[in-house]
């Protein structure tokens, strides 16, 4: 095997190896997300939980982001709850720097 080849080996691991936690980081922030708003709508226990899944599985959707922003606003409005998707994006980069940070400590 070349050096060429071997540099390629180790930059296609790279990339592997970032992009799986990108998704880790993703999911455990859209988790982090559920919660923070599932908590605001005065959900707990396992509602609480279930929701948070909730959102986690509307970012996997095919529409990911949107679809899960767009059901968050929904959600919000029909607990009665006004707020505002500036406010949701806040908190969805609070909760990259939180989810980042969580899981290379490996919790």
């Amino acid at each position: 095997m070349t050096t060429f080849d071997e540099r390629l080996q180790a930059f296609e691991a790279k990339f592997a190896f970032d992009e799986a936690l990108q998704f880790r980081v993703r999911a455990r922030r859209d988790h982090l997300l559920g919660l923070w708003a599932g908590k605001r709508m005065g959900k707990s226990g396992p509602d609480l939980e279930d929701y948070a899944m909730a959102i986690v599985s509307s970012d996997l959707s095919k529409d990911g982001e949107p679809a899960m922003v767009a059901k968050l606003g929904a959600d919000f409005k029909a607990a009665g709850l006004s707020v505002p998707a500036p406010e949701i994006a806040v908190e969805m980069s609070t909760l990259w720097a939180i989810a980042k940070q969580q899981i290379m400590k490996g919790e």
